[in-house]
């Protein structure tokens, strides 16, 4: 009897001890699962490449060209390139040629093999330095987290898909980071510093998208006005609301039917669809842009009330239309 009792202890104590490895082993696992989800997500760049040598070049339809090429471990793909893909100082795609194409992060892709690619940026590779496409965050940050732009004014702008800002003056660096947020560019640099985030400072930027941005807001005499949403044109001048803005500054806006014209005050007369406005009967002055029609509302350039109204201070900054008046205009 006392056998089976001392063999029955046994067993129990042996069964709680496993009980209870077990039981850590399992909590050990519940905590690494926890550190596992809880993990970071990796960032990635919105582009990713592919360089290799072309082999052939086949004409596709609609002007697409289908391109064979071949990695440095001959590894094979195709690029298909399309109307719609930036040629970086006009490469030309030739047998024997290295190139990289660029193509979006995570965009769906046919899975068959070699694998095929839908370039948005096709290039050779650069005689100096180095080149980088990404898209660039508020503080001009690429996606993977791994470079961060400096600007200088030194550094040659190239605004492709006329996104170009047409300025009142030379903007400063500070000025030209405000333009290139959120926008997809290649960038073209020679050294960097050995920080995370490596930094540079570009010798030149090609913007390759529109600013991704809230919508224009507009200030007269420091105050928000409400007034239909300013644009920027396909020739990049920003556009303002001709009687909202005129109206806030005081000024009476009117259409002159016997002149056909618009006029603000009783001085300037403007033409929808002509570059030249005429101030007080006689002086022309000519507008960067020709004043429109958009959904029943007429726009001006943003210039047009500094340079026919006299208002001293006239700026775009930070997506926001400042003007506050201090009239120059003579007598």
């Amino acid at each position: 009897m006392k056998k089976t009792l001392r063999l029955i202890a046994l067993i129990l104590t042996l069964t709680m001890t496993f009980s209870t490895f077990a039981a850590a082993e399992t909590i050990q696992e519940n905590q690494e699962a926890e550190e596992i989800a809880v993990e970071p997500a990796v960032p990635f760049s919105f582009y990713t490449s592919f360089t290799g040598t072309v082999k052939s070049i086949e004409e596709g339809n609609q002007g697409t060209i289908k391109v064979y090429l071949e990695d440095k471990d001959n590894s094979p793909a195709y690029f298909v390139l399309t109307e719609q893909t930036y040629y970086v100082d006009d490469v030309k795609i030739e047998e024997g040629k290295e190139i990289t194409g660029y193509y979006e992060s995570g965009k769906p892709m046919i899975l068959i093999y070699p694998p095929q690619y839908s370039i948005d940026i096709v290039a050779a590779k650069p005689a100096d330095g180095f080149m980088k496409a990404d898209k660039f965050d508020a503080n001009l940050l690429s996606s993977d987290k791994q470079l961060k732009l400096n600007i200088s004014t030194d550094t040659e702008i190239i605004w492709e898909n006329n996104t170009q800002i047409n300025w009142f003056k030379a903007p400063t660096a500070e000025e030209l980071q405000t333009v290139l947020t959120n926008r997809k560019m290649i960038v073209f640099y020679d050294f960097t510093t050995k920080s995370l985030p490596a930094q540079t400072t570009p010798y030149k930027i090609i913007v390759l998208s529109q600013q991704e941005v809230d919508p224009l807001s507009i200030f007269v005499e420091d105050a928000a006005i409400e007034a239909p949403s300013a644009f920027i044109d396909e020739d990049g001048t920003v556009m303002v609301p001709l009687r909202a803005i005129s109206e806030a500054l005081k000024y009476e806006v009117t259409w002159n039917n016997e002149e056909r014209c618009i006029m603000v005050g009783s001085d300037v007369q403007v033409r929808i669809g002509e570059k030249s406005i005429t101030v007080a009967g006689k002086d022309t002055v000519l507008l960067e842009s020709a004043p429109l029609i958009k959904d029943d509302r007429s726009y001006v350039p943003l210039s047009f009330f500094k340079e026919a109204l006299g208002v001293k201070i006239v700026s775009f900054f930070e997506n926001n239309i400042i003007i506050n008046t201090g009239r120059y205009m003579a007598d």
